[in-house]
């Protein structure tokens, strides 16, 4: 049996459900993550008002702009990556991937002279960003993995510098898709047009995709949704990643906020 063959063996999907306590919040720094956050955010959801879609294009709402640079600078400008590529995804479900992955991709991606970057979202089990940028659900990654479709053929242009990759037909060939030795040759290709690629996926306690994914990116960057996901999941998340051959690059913490009452906070 091959190291691949035993991820998945290992992973099965919704395993990791044990760690999901709700009774245990995310207070404190994870154990053997980095305490210093990526980024520590608001209320930024997959259901709020974080991108403003165009009939031409995307862009980030005003009040996500900064914090979507300040994030872009602390992941690829401040020496916590080793590389280009970065994989996002998140301990439990729901911690709002999708949204950071597509702000991130978004930012200065309509400003000449910015860096290329492509979009790629390899969440195989609950695809999101073609809905977040009314795009075509495909052609996309599954028909480049598995039908051999190009990146030129299966890029959809957003913005002037930003490309992204749906998901495509997906149907029942998750597990085929991400066990394909295509995965490596087609992140490759892409390494060779884009200055950056982020890449979207699915939560790393239920299903093996984050942690085979992590093997071929290195970089990986965890978001945690700060009202619910117990530091015990996202150390689980991170073991896996880590088993893959991944490294955790920093977490995200989406959703903050400050237990400060209203009239403390008029006051200052």
């Amino acid at each position: 049996m091959t190291d691949k063959e035993d991820m998945f063996e290992k992973n099965e999907p919704n395993s990791g459900e044990e760690f999901l306590d709700e009774e245990t919040p995310f207070e404190s720094p994870v154990p053997d993550v980095d305490p210093d956050p990526i980024a520590d955010l608001g209320n930024l959801s997959g259901d709020g008002p974080v991108i403003s879609s165009a009939t031409r294009g995307a862009k980030l709402a005003p009040r996500s702009s900064d914090m979507f640079h300040g994030m872009w600078a602390s992941i690829f400008y401040s020496g916590r990556t080793t590389g280009k590529m970065v994989l996002v995804t998140s301990a439990a479900r729901r911690e709002g991937v999708s949204t950071i992955a597509c702000g991130l991709g978004l930012t200065d991606s309509d400003v000449e002279g910015s860096p290329r970057v492509a979009l790629v979202d390899f969440n195989l089990r609950n695809p999101a960003i073609h809905r977040m940028l009314g795009l075509r659900e495909g052609p996309g990654l599954v028909e480049a993995l598995a039908d051999g479709l190009s990146p030129a053929e299966g890029a959809q242009k957003v913005n002037r510098n930003l490309d992204v990759f749906t998901v495509g037909a997906i149907g029942s060939r998750s597990l085929e898709v991400l066990r394909s030795d295509a995965v490596e040759t087609f992140f490759a290709q892409l390494d060779e047009i884009y200055d950056y690629i982020l890449v979207d996926s699915a939560a790393a306690n239920h299903y093996p995709d984050a942690q085979v994914l992590g093997g071929v990116l290195k970089d990986v960057v965890i978001v945690v949704h700060s009202d619910f996901t117990p530091r015990e999941a996202v150390a689980q998340a991170k073991k896996r990643i880590e088993a893959g051959g991944g490294r955790v690059a920093g977490i995200v913490l989406n959703m903050r906020t400050f237990p400060i009452p209203n009239f403390l906070y008029r006051i200052v």
